[in-house]
Formats: structure tokens, sequence, C-alpha cells
């Protein structure tokens, strides 16, 4: 058999070598297929109100009494200190203890906690944490400069 490599004479080919573009493909179509219930499992889910049904006229239901929905906790973490609901606080562990007493009343009170530009990110999560373990069943980070508390 001749071997062009060994005399030094290199033969170029006309053909394309499509077998490393269709294992490619392939190994593309695997990836796809193993990550896609793991993409469709992370989505948000939304939860669609359930109508109930009139069962002798077939009309729909008038939607029942709803209350309103309970006025959130904002904690403002600014440069001169801890606010919680326009209230200044010196120190994070009496912030906590406001925040208990006011989950106390009112366990369904969202917590929202609003930081200044400049703030670490360890006395964020501390609050965040915090709140956490207060009682609170909802807690968020907004984007929030707090302005008005730097002033």
């Amino acid at each position: 058999m001749h071997d062009p490599t060994q005399e030094g004479e290199l033969e170029e080919t006309e053909k394309i070598n499509v077998v490393p573009l269709a294992d490619l493909t392939l190994v593309l179509l695997i990836v796809l297929m193993v990550l896609s219930p793991m993409i469709t499992q992370s989505m948000i889910r939304v939860q669609a109100p359930n109508i109930q049904e009139r069962a002798t006229e077939g009309f729909a239901a008038p939607p029942p009494e709803e209350k309103a929905p309970p006025a959130p906790l904002l904690v403002e973490i600014g440069e001169k200190g801890l606010r919680l609901n326009y209230v200044d606080f010196t120190d994070v562990p009496t912030l906590l203890r406001a925040i208990e007493s006011q989950l106390e009343q009112d366990a369904e009170r969202p917590v929202i906690v609003a930081a200044s530009d400049g703030i670490t990110v360890g006395s964020i999560v501390e609050i965040l944490d915090g709140a956490k373990l207060s009682g609170a069943k909802s807690v968020a980070l907004v984007k929030n400069t707090a302005e008005a508390f730097k002033k």
C-alpha cells in the first residue's frame, strides 16, 4: 500500500468528510434531549385561579371575596443605618426583633429588603436570613439605591 506521508508527498483530497459533522450533530442532539426535561422543570409555574361553575345555570360563579394582601415590611439598608417601614434602627438584632414582632401579628406579610450602593453582601444576607428565621414566609430582595435614605 502506498503511504504518501513517508515519501514526503501529500495528496489532496477533494472529498468532504461528513462523519465528524454527523458525530457532532448526534452529540448535540443527545445533550439537548438530556437537558430539555431539566429546563422545563426549572421554569416558573403560575397557578391559575380555579373557576367554580354553577351547576344549575352553567354560569361562572362570582369570585369569592378576597381580602387585600397584607402590607409588606420594607427593610432599607443604607449608609446611615437600618430602617424598617421608615423607623430607624441602630443594629441588626434590634431590627430582627422588630421584624419578628411584626410577623407575630400577621405572618403572611412579605419582607422586602432594599439596599443602597456600597453595602456589603454579607450584611444583606444576614438580614435576609434573619427575616426568614423570624418567621417570614416570603422574603424578597429588590434593586433600590435608597436615595431617600441617603439624605
